[in-house]
This record gives structure tokens, C-alpha cells and sequence, in this order.
């Protein structure tokens, strides 16, 4: 995201004229009003420096007005994972930023240049860009993916439903074309009572979850994972005191038979901004 002509947020890089350091592109916004140097740590080893207004800070290193732009996905790789490693340490050291997307590039105007541009964006968004700061302070993001082996679910339920035992004994004494729709009707059955079991297991997992973070986003469930059916996608905002208790709710979910998750974290809060 970044500022556009209105004062407001944008995930766009948007360029107008300017010479070949005009622009200024802008990794995060810190909770600081420090002078501080972070060294050549951007993008393609660019010097990181903070552009100040009151306690607080954008993180930018001088570049040209246009946006980074390459056929190679390396590239773009390496620029990606140097935009992240600067809000990263940012957020290490200050413990509270709004990380910004990648190619947000602030330019010159007609009458301002480019950094009297930010500045004046951060003087007329400072209210809100400071709540936001006072939310996410000492926070931190896990991603958390929870996967449920349905086959072996489904197993289960062939071998304990009695509706399943009943429609078994019927294919039995059924004429060849009447028992393949028994079959049929079979496996409708199972497919119907797995759903509806994740379903409940779902909500469960959520609202056991959820009771860890101080926020939380529902992404997108993937397909086809290696890992089993993936029941849960989720983005939590945690604190430090309420970490261990969301340890010990996962500890638990990887301990019940048939479960798995994978983790991520802690990140800055990419997707609480």
C-alpha cells in the first residue's frame, strides 16, 4: 500500500517525471523517530534510511521513478526477498511496523519532491498510521495450515456407521444393476457424513484458535496437499503473552489422530495492514 494524491492507501507504484534518483520507495512504517541507518540492505543493495515525521518513520532507499520490473522471475525473487528482509529487520528492532507491498514508489510532483511528498502524506495520515502502530506493537503474525487425512476418516466411518453396515447388507442381496446404485448411494453417504464432520471439526478448530489471537484472517484453502485435506488457512495475530497458550492448542491438534499442521512465524504482520 502506499499514499496516493487523496491521503490514502494504495498498493500501487505510481511515477510521474524525475530524474534517475527522484523517486523514493517506501519498504515499511515504523514506530520510530529515529535518525537511524540500516546500511545497503535494500533492493539490489540500496542504502535503507528512514524519512522521520514526529515517532514516526517510512523506510526507503532513493530510486528511480519508475516501478521494478523484470522477465526473470529470479529477479523479481531477490527483489521480493530484499523488500522482506528490510521490514523484517525493521520490525525486529522497532517492534511495530505496517509493512508496505512491493514497488511502492513515491515520486515527485509538480511543486514537491518526492520525500516532501511522503512527508507530507505522513503528516496528513499520521493519526491513523499511529493507532495502527499501537495495535500491531510487540505483535506478531503465524500462519497456521491444518490438514485432515480424510481418507482415513472416511475408513472410519465405513467401519462404524450403521447406515453404511445396513446399505452394505442390501448390495448384497441386490441384482447386479440395482446393487450398483446401493454403491452409489454408499458412497454419497460416507462423502456426506465426512463432510459434515470437517465442517464441525472446522468450526471447532477455528473458535479454539481464535481465542489465542488478537486478530485473524481466513485465507484461502488449498487442494490437492500432499499433507491430507486442508481443513483450516489461517493468518493470527498473537501477542507474546498469548503465545504459549496458542502452542499448546497446536501441540494438542497435531496429537489427534489423523491431524496435521504446518506453521509459519513469527513475521511481521503482513496481513493485518
Amino acid at each position: 500500500m502506499g499514499p496516493n494524491n487523496d491521503g490514502q492507501v494504495q498498493s500501487d507504484a505510481f511515477f510521474l517525471k524525475g530524474d534517475e534518483q527522484s523517486g523514493r520507495y517506501v519498504y515499511c512504517i515504523a514506530a520510530a523517530g529515529e535518525e537511524a541507518n540500516l546500511g545497503t540492505i535494500g533492493i539490489e543493495g540500496h542504502r535503507v534510511y528512514p524519512v522521520v515525521h514526529l515517532d514516526l518513520c517510512a523506510l526507503v532507499h532513493d530510486c528511480p521513478p519508475q516501478p521494478y520490473q523484470s522477465a526473470e522471475t529470479d529477479v523479481i525473487a531477490a527483489w521480493v526477498l530484499a523488500h522482506h528482509r528490510v521490514v523484517d529487520t525493521a520490525w525486529k528492532r522497532w517492534r511495530s511496523v505496517i509493512p508496505l507491498t512491493f514497488n511502492t514508489i513515491i515520486v515527485v510532483g509538480e511543486v514537491r519532491s518526492a520525500e516532501e511528498n511522503l512527508k507530507a502524506w505522513l503528516e496528513a495520515e499520521y493519526d491513523s498510521l499511529r493507532g495502527k502502530t499501537q495495535i500491531l506493537a510487540g505483535k506478531a503474525e503465524y500462519g497456521i495450515k491444518v490438514f485432515r487425512d480424510v481418507v482415513a476418516l472416511a475408513k472410519s466411518i465405513t467401519e462404524t456407521s450403521l447406515e453404511v453396515k445396513r446399505l452394505e447388507e442390501e448390495i448384497g442381496s441386490k441384482p447386479r444393476g440395482l446393487a450398483y446404485m446401493y454403491r452409489q448411494k454408499l458412497e454419497s453417504t460416507v462423502s456426506n457424513e465426512v463432510q459434515r464432520r470437517t465442517g464441525n471439526e472446522i468450526k471447532e478448530l477455528y473458535d479454539e484458535l481464535c481465542s489465542c489471537a488478537a486478530d485473524i484472517r481466513l485465507e484461502k484453502v488449498k487442494r490437492g496437499e500432499d499433507a491430507g485435506q486442508m481443513l483450516l488457512n489461517l493468518s493470527l495475530l498473537v501477542s507474546p503473552e498469548k503465545y504459549p497458550e496458542l502452542e499448546a492448542r497446536l501441540d494438542r491438534i497435531r496429537n489427534r489422530d489423523g491431524y496435521s499442521l504446518r506453521l509459519t512465524g513469527p513475521l511481521p504482520p503482513y496481513s493485518f495492514c
